[in-house]
């Protein structure tokens, strides 16, 4: 099995964790409108799976610096998932829907004034898998901005450090740009596994990184075909003891 991700067809679970109801009062009737809410706990797991933290560090003569720097807090899905985006988007209140591609939709959350209300989550609802690690870095450079240090050549080139940490590193035009990046560099934060906090974070995560299939093999049964329902999650080796957790939340064989 490969990745979810990978799979033209996302299946999602029960996102939706409360239906309220809420009413309009108009001059002659009212208006039921029932509205999903997201779960805060599905949220973070739905992160872990498919949210991702980046800082832009872009060349920009505009700037007293000549870079332009920005910290953005996305998660991108296939279009039939617009819903999804939009009901996190009004449940945190903040970001903005973008097309992102031919057949993709993100959310996007990229002001300082927006992303507070990112790290107050995240900081209440924490992230479980080795994710856990680029937050942490991008919070650190969260607060380099908010504090507009990146406006100085000292705070410019923390944020250099930590990018060179965060996610894929440094690109080579980065790395041209500041050939002593690695004086810079900070060591990326050790990921301990610490638990699964609550059932919707296994909902959330399987939403994003879990698949659903049927498997269907020869035998010598009587009609000459075995079928097999599989319900699969792919992570990385480093997130083995998250895998192990899974297991042991569903009181699953692990040898079986």
């Amino acid at each position: 099995m490969d990745f979810e991700r990978n799979y033209q067809i996302k299946i999602l679970s029960n996102w939706i964790n409360v239906l309220r109801t809420y009413t309009t009062i108009a001059t002659h009737k009212s208006i039921i409108v029932n509205k999903p809410i997201i779960n805060s706990w599905f949220l973070s797991g739905f992160t872990d799976a498919e949210g991702s933290f980046s800082i832009l560090i872009q060349p920009n003569s505009k700037y007293k610096t000549n870079w332009r720097i920005k910290a953005i807090f996305a998660i991108a899905l296939h279009k039939k998932d617009t819903e999804l985006l939009e009901n996190i988007q009004s449940f945190l209140g903040v970001g903005k829907l973008h097309k992102h591609g031919k057949n993709s939709v993100q959310y996007r959350v990229e002001s300082i004034k927006d992303l507070q209300v990112i790290v107050d989550h995240f900081d209440k609802y924490p992230l479980i898998s080795a994710k856990v690690a680029d937050y942490i870095l991008f919070k650190k450079a969260f607060y380099i901005i908010k504090l507009q240090e990146h406006l100085t050549k000292e705070g410019l080139l923390k944020l250099i450090g930590i990018k060179s940490s965060l996610n894929l590193g440094l690109n080579s035009n980065l790395k041209e740009a500041f050939p002593n990046w690695n004086e810079y560099e900070i060591i990326r934060p050790e990921y301990i596994f610490k638990g699964i906090p609550d059932p919707n974070w296994i909902a959330g995560f399987s939403s994003g990184d879990g698949s659903f299939s049927i498997k269907i093999s020869n035998s010598t049964t009587k009609i000459g075909s075995r079928v097999r329902l599989r319900f699969a999650i792919g992570l990385n080796i480093r997130e083995k003891e998250l895998i192990k957790a899974i297991i042991t939340y569903f009181k699953l064989d692990i040898y079986k």
